[in-house]
């Protein structure tokens, strides 16, 4: 039987890539890899981007997707240009996966994502203090499905 984690994010598993427009104007490739692990309780998530012209690698992250108690989304995350961080999954439309914690050095991080027909939005914003700021640039990725896992773990066939 399937967990709530994997029921719900069971389409997203698989690998992504697409072009994407960075807060600071940078133009790039980037990669998403999502990947269930220990029987479906926590989905992995690893992230690149690469310089479009050369394939050069700009940034890379990696953490992952458990439920808490309340059975919202926390994702633990390491960034190299970011460090580590706990975002926690704030309301938002049931598509959307609304994501927000602190940074070091008194930042906040927001990300959003969505799935449709095999299209992954993600969008991020960096704010300085204990709320992110609406006006500042965002990072901004639609990025195609390129790889599937033939069955995610922790879901019977």
């Amino acid at each position: 039987m399937p967990t709530p984690l994997i029921t719900r994010f069971a389409e997203w598993l698989g690998t992504w890539r697409g072009k994407c427009e960075f807060s600071d104007g940078r133009e790039g490739l980037m990669q998403f890899r999502l990947t269930s692990i220990f029987n479906g309780e926590a989905i992995q998530v690893e992230t690149a981007s690469y310089v479009s012209d050369s394939g050069a690698p700009m940034t890379r992250g990696s953490g992952f997707f458990s439920l808490d108690r309340q059975g919202r989304v926390v994702n633990n995350i390491y960034a190299d240009y970011l460090g580590f961080a706990v975002l926690v999954e704030t309301p938002d439309d049931p598509e959307v996966l609304s994501l927000e914690g602190g940074l070091p050095g008194n930042r906040t991080l927001a990300v959003t994502m969505s799935v449709a027909d095999d299209l992954m939005t993600l969008s991020s914003r960096v704010g300085e203090g204990y709320k992110s700021a609406a006006g500042r640039p965002r990072t901004y990725t639609q990025m195609r499905r390129v790889g599937s896992f033939p069955r995610a773990e922790g879901v019977a066939e």
